[in-house]
């Protein structure tokens, strides 16, 4: 009966030791190429412009010929117009900046693909800007600090509570986190970055 309860409890062991196993790999694959940025110090974010991607004046609109829409694709260029208008960045032919009309704009000079996918290059070119993109690895430490410093507001991908990638700008950080502006939040008032575990997947950034 000792051996039969042995093995048992060796079995039991061998599955308890695999579980483990395959519940790591799970959660580095779901982490791959995510890096955890932390504030060294504090950054106003009083300059921050507000924008909710489902706002009902553009929720509907889509993003060039695709069949995706504002409401729910909307996160990138809804961030892009908040970081046009804090860096005060002129755009010919556009005298009001909103997501509805730099999505017109975009959609007008094919900046996005047959999905909705924005092409930064295209979207460089007719903002007459430089878009910098940038791996998640590079911000392990200031970095970050270092573009909010020079009024450089980087849109960093996210992941949201259900494994989707999702777009927001950080705009500045408190004694803790840095704080964003999330297209996804209506309440006018900056997240912390800790709502998607302070991880981000990868940077872009524009200068003049």
């Amino acid at each position: 009966m000792k051996t039969i309860a042995n093995k048992l409890i060796y079995l039991l062991l061998c599955g308890v030791l695999i579980i483990m196993i395959v519940a790591g790999g799970l959660y580095l694959y779901k982490n791959r190429n995510a890096e955890t940025v932390m504030p060294e110090n504090q950054i106003s974010s009083s300059d921050t412009v507000f924008f909710y991607q489902k706002d009902k004046r553009w929720a509907e609109d889509n993003l060039g010929d695709s069949k995706y829409k504002m409401s729910d694709s909307g996160c990138l260029v809804t961030c892009i117009a908040s970081m046009v208008l804090m860096q005060e960045i002129e755009v010919s032919g556009l005298d009001e900046i909103t997501p509805k009309t730099l999505n017109e704009y975009f959609s007008e000079n094919g900046v996005y693909d047959s999905e909705g996918n924005l092409d930064w290059t295209k979207a460089g070119e007719v903002l007459e800007v430089e878009f910098i993109g940038c791996e998640s690895s590079e911000f392990k430490g200031n970095g970050m600090e270092k573009l909010l410093n020079n009024k450089e507001y980087p849109i960093v991908c996210v992941k949201t509570e259900n494994g989707n990638y999702h777009f927001v700008l950080v705009v500045g950080s408190d004694e803790d986190n840095f704080l964003c502006m999330d297209p996804m939040n209506e309440e006018g008032e900056t997240v912390s970055l800790s709502r998607f575990d302070d991880k981000i997947y990868s940077v872009r950034y524009c200068r003049k």
